[in-house]
């Protein structure tokens, strides 16, 4: 069985399931891994790395090997769940590599979209099940941190670096980094906070990337002039800010490794929309 047979039986399983997986992602986990039986135990090359994001809005597969992104492609929420599969054979054939070249996964695992989150865990998962692929993950924030860092016009050098994602229902997800030789490390964990996280950057400063555009931010605590912070807006996850954050990683067991979420799954099942 060839690699794009692999993507087709898996895309039929993906989209045949129901979707009570939404609930529990071992669902999905254990059904496409099962339907990649050829693949368990191959000896392979591991050579290039698997990067998977749909936990935001604008999600991304990519293949990078070293600190080179071979090829990505883009996807939306909307068809993230019926499209990731195939988007990664499309950039493992653009890449002229194979799962058998595939020595890793990077997963962003949240916080974001519920379900966008758990479809990423559970694709990402099965592949590392069904093949002897490591897998590592990073938070949402961190790709976020990173990628506004190195795409940043601004001369970002050891100052506070903030990134904020969108949570809904006038909520964000923020957390505080910092530049240290060339690095953004952590400087506090990641909370969910209202409003008023904008003034909580401001009272700091430092640079914020967010991901988001700046008509989310409510309209009183929008950006201007005379700030100590310089906004940056649209900073999507990136393949190569998935990559950099990822550096250092231990790798994880994919029975045990879950979606990071920052509020309660309840709020999902209650308000399925309004959580989104």
């Amino acid at each position: 069985m060839n690699g794009r047979e692999d993507s087709s039986r898996c895309t039929s399983v993906l989209r045949s399931t129901s979707k009570s997986w939404a609930k529990r992602s071992d669902a999905l986990f254990c059904a496409i891994s099962t339907s990649l039986p050829s693949l368990r135990g191959v000896s392979v090359s591991r050579q290039a790395l698997l990067l998977i994001n749909t936990a935001t809005v604008s999600g991304i597969v990519g293949i990078a090997r070293g600190d080179e992104v071979l090829a990505q492609a883009s996807l939306q929420l909307a068809t993230a769940s019926n499209a990731v599969l195939a988007a990664v054979d499309r950039v493992l054939v653009k890449a002229g590599c194979t799962l058998d070249d595939v020595r890793g996964i990077v997963l962003v695992k949240g916080p974001g979209t519920f379900t966008g989150s758990r479809v990423g865990a559970s694709i990402a998962k099965a592949i590392a099940y069904a093949t002897p692929c490591s897998l590592v993950s990073v938070t949402t924030l961190e790709a976020v941190a990173w990628s506004g860092f190195l795409t940043s016009t601004a001369h970002v050098t050891g100052g506070p670096v903030w990134a904020l994602l969108d949570a809904r229902r006038h909520e964000f997800y923020v957390q505080e980094f910092a530049v240290r030789d060339g690095a953004v490390v952590s400087q506090a964990d990641a909370v969910c906070m209202g409003p008023g996280a904008f003034d909580a950057v401001r009272e700091v400063g430092g640079f914020a990337a967010c991901a988001f555009s700046q008509t989310a931010v409510p309209e009183i605590q929008r950006p201007h002039e005379r700030e100590n912070v310089v906004w940056s807006f649209d900073v999507h996850p990136t393949c190569t800010g998935i990559l950099a954050a990822s550096a250092g990683a231990h790798s994880e067991d994919p029975f045990t490794l879950e979606p990071l979420y920052l509020r309660s799954t309840e709020e999902l099942f209650d308000h399925p929309k309004a959580a989104l």
